[in-house]
Formats: C-alpha cells, sequence, structure tokens
C-alpha cells in the first residue's frame, strides 16, 4: 500500500510534463469560394477544420453560386488570381487576390 501511495505522485507528475511537453495543434486550414456568375470570391485562413474553413470562405463569399475552389490543409498556401471584375479574361489580365503563401 506505501510503494502505491508513493507511486502515484510519481505518475501524476509524470503525466502533467508529457501533456504539456505535446504542442497544441494550431489552427492549418484555409478555403477559398468564388462564384463564376458574379465574380464574388471569399476566403480563411488559420480555421480548427476543413469543414469550418469551407464555411467560412463561402459566408464572405456572399452570393449563391458560391462554391470552395481550393483548400489548403496542414503546411499548404493557396492563392486566387482573377480579372477586375472576378471573372474570366484574356491571358495576362489577371492579378493576384489573396494569399497567404507569403508567410
Amino acid at each position: 500500500m506505501r510503494r502505491a501511495i508513493l507511486a502515484t505522485p510519481v505518475l501524476v507528475g509524470l503525466g502533467s510534463i508529457l501533456l504539456t511537453a505535446v504542442p497544441a495543434r494550431a489552427a492549418e486550414y484555409g478555403a477559398i469560394a468564388w462564384d463564376k456568375q458574379t465574380g464574388k470570391r471569399g476566403w480563411s485562413w488559420n480555421q480548427p477544420t476543413q469543414k469550418r474553413a469551407d464555411e467560412a470562405a463561402l459566408a464572405e463569399c456572399g452570393a449563391s453560386g458560391c462554391k470552395v475552389i481550393i483548400r489548403a490543409g496542414p503546411a499548404m498556401c493557396a492563392a486566387l488570381a482573377s480579372t477586375n471584375d472576378g471573372k474570366k479574361g484574356k491571358a495576362g489580365e489577371c492579378i493576384v487576390r489573396f494569399t497567404d503563401c507569403n508567410k
């Protein structure tokens, strides 16, 4: 019984060291949504799950025709280039609208 009582604080102490040594998982997901009819777009970065990233990008896009066109997971970056009106254009007319690749 005495050994069990002495071992308990050691195990509790070891457990707390192991728990503090594991880093918290960072928010690592992003998405870009776009509506090709209206040219509206939305994006999200640093979300805890891909589902949440998709939802946030769609909400920011705000048009009923918005679809997630790019997903970014852990250790990935994403970018969207479009014309001024956000729709299709001729080659060379596009500019980068948003990116998280410059981190």
